[in-house]
């Protein structure tokens, strides 16, 4: 709950600090962003980086205000991450696949004609979900509900955590845009969360 506190009055405080630069605010011209990217899934040691492998997702961006040389915007970000089986995750049981919502406040910046990197504050919602083999839990009366074997039980938890995403655009053509980032996601203690994005986005 503290996280999402600070996060909303970062968020309250990044758009009052916009909408303060009103005389340079320019005209905006095709705000809208929408992009599908490929998601890497970086391993590590913990239950969300070893469980996951990424697939792919899509992006949508919004930019809201425009000063002489930044664009600042608002995105949402759909992942989608293929659970993996038994065998090769962290807790030695299956996982779901998930899909991941990741709304952000951030800014871009026109270094160049073509090339603009960017840095962007969320939050990262999503839910893991593990099957967990009956017998695993060592019942040990038969005639116990719970007590059937060969079947699983699910398990499930909901998380949200900041996320900060960095990365960079270049401009393939007057509406088209490849993009590279990175988003770090400080999940639990010593449970990170790093993800990796490339693809392409058009303006509308």
């Amino acid at each position: 709950q503290r996280i999402m506190f600070r996060y909303i009055k970062l968020s309250l405080f990044f758009i009052v600090g916009v909408l303060h630069a009103q005389e340079d605010i320019k005209t905006i011209e095709k705000p809208w962003r929408v992009g599908l990217h490929y998601v890497g899934n970086i391993r590590n040691e913990n239950v969300f980086s070893a469980s996951y492998n990424g697939i792919l997702g899509v992006d949508v961006s919004y930019v809201f205000a425009q000063t002489q040389g930044v664009d600042f915007r608002a995105a949402i970000d759909l992942h989608f991450l293929s659970g993996r089986d038994a065998d090769r995750t962290f807790t030695r049981w299956a996982v779901n696949d998930m899909v991941m919502l990741n709304p952000t406040l951030g800014a871009s910046f026109k270094l160049s004609s073509k090339f603009r990197p960017y840095a962007h504050i969320g939050v990262a919602l999503f839910k893991i979900k593990s099957e967990i083999p009956r017998s695993s839990l060592q019942l040990n009366d038969p005639f116990d509900p719970v007590f059937t074997p060969g079947a699983t039980l699910e398990q499930s938890k909901s998380f949200h955590a900041l996320t900060l995403q960095a990365g960079w655009e270049w401009i393939l053509f007057s509406d088209v845009q490849m993009r590279m980032g990175y988003t770090y996601l400080p999940i639990e203690n010593n449970v990170n969360g790093h993800l990796l994005t490339f693809g392409l986005g058009y303006r509308l």
